[in-house]
């Protein structure tokens, strides 16, 4: 885990996994243990293959060097995630794994950010919170629990790094608290 000096970052990124950070949409429903087959590819112990969405691993990336705090925000089998993230070797690449067997994304995330404020002593604004998903069935509960977070829907807002970058500076940008970062008291 990255240790963030002053017990805040600049802003929080919140990613899907199934459909977002990779091809499958359910890795819920596969069977464990995963194996490596190449870069960016696994398989169940059935062979089912997964591949890793490139474009999000570098979003992912962009986002951890340029003062994010980045988690995952799913709705899987904990385990069962966290077997194909080892197995594709990320785990070093989040700050955080918020991975919830209920499909409560808001209640998630708003556990996740209270857990943050007592850890890091850190509140960040609803602007500095992004969420990445392919499907927007958990907006209107996660925006109920954070605020008027901005939401990017993946392969229908932006589908190369680059458009997805883009988006989320223009969004950051106009969060006119994100130049402050809230210390809790």
């Amino acid at each position: 885990m990255r240790i963030m000096k002053g017990g805040c970052s600049y802003w929080l990124l919140f990613l899907d996994l199934d459909g977002t950070l990779w091809d499958h949409k359910d890795v819920s429903s596969l069977k464990p243990p995963f194996s490596r087959v190449d870069k960016g590819i696994i398989k169940d112990s059935d062979g089912v293959i997964i591949k890793l969405h490139e474009e999000s691993l570098r979003l992912l990336k962009w986002a951890r060097s340029n003062g994010a705090i980045v988690s995952t925000l799913s709705w899987n089998i904990p385990e069962k995630a966290m077997d194909a993230i080892k197995a594709f070797e990320l785990e070093n690449e989040f700050d955080y794994f918020v991975i919830t067997p209920e499909p409560n994304k808001g209640e998630a995330a708003l556990k996740f950010l209270e857990q943050l404020k007592k850890k890091e002593r850190c509140i960040l604004p609803p602007c500095a919170i992004v969420y990445i998903d392919e499907r927007d069935i958990h907006l209107k509960e996660v925006k109920e629990k954070l605020g008027n977070i901005t939401f990017l829907m993946i392969w229908r807002d932006f589908s190369s790094f680059e458009d997805g970058r883009k988006l989320i500076e223009e969004k950051l940008s106009e969060c006119k608290d994100i130049k402050r970062i809230y210390r809790a008291s």
